[in-house]
């Protein structure tokens, strides 16, 4: 199975789930009850829609025959998005308790480091501390959106 069949069973397991616990939501006790459950369901269905007509194109293509004779491991590139799914889940779990700054540094950083290779550190180390006290500083003082401080410094 390839990444095109994959991603098409994966995206109609996720929508239908998604589907279902949208119409489980609560419903509004002013106006329509069904007012905060229309846009979530919708979301739902067309992503298993989309699912299914990337399956349908998986079916026709072939993608799911000679399964075993395929050779065994990821690519690059498989590689590259297991391990951005990887360092994503690591960032969520590290985000309100290293802060923003941190959080988005180690973050930024793996993933350059991954991407442009050890040679362009630099660049990489630059690229990620300015962005991340970059953004901090817009979002925080400029526009007033609360953001997750540095743990032992209020900039």
């Amino acid at each position: 199975m390839n990444l095109s069949a994959l991603t098409a069973v994966l995206t109609l397991v996720i929508g239908i789930i998604y589907s279902i616990q949208s119409y489980n939501l609560p419903r509004a006790t002013i106006g329509s009850p069904m007012a905060p459950v229309y846009f979530p369901l919708g979301l739902g269905v067309l992503m298993a829609i989309f699912g299914i007509i990337l399956l349908t194109q998986s079916v026709k293509r072939g993608d799911f025959k000679d399964m075993a004779n395929k050779e065994k491991g990821l690519t690059y590139t498989g590689k590259l998005i297991a391990y951005t799914c990887f360092v994503s889940i690591i960032y969520a779990l590290i985000f309100e308790e290293a802060g923003f700054v941190i959080s988005t540094i180690l973050f930024l950083g793996s993933i350059l480091f991954v991407v442009n290779g050890k040679d362009q550190w630099k660049t990489n180390t630059i690229v990620a501390v300015s962005f991340s006290l970059g953004i901090y500083i817009v979002f925080s003082k400029m526009l007033g959106i609360i953001l997750p401080p540095l743990p032992f410094l209020y900039i």
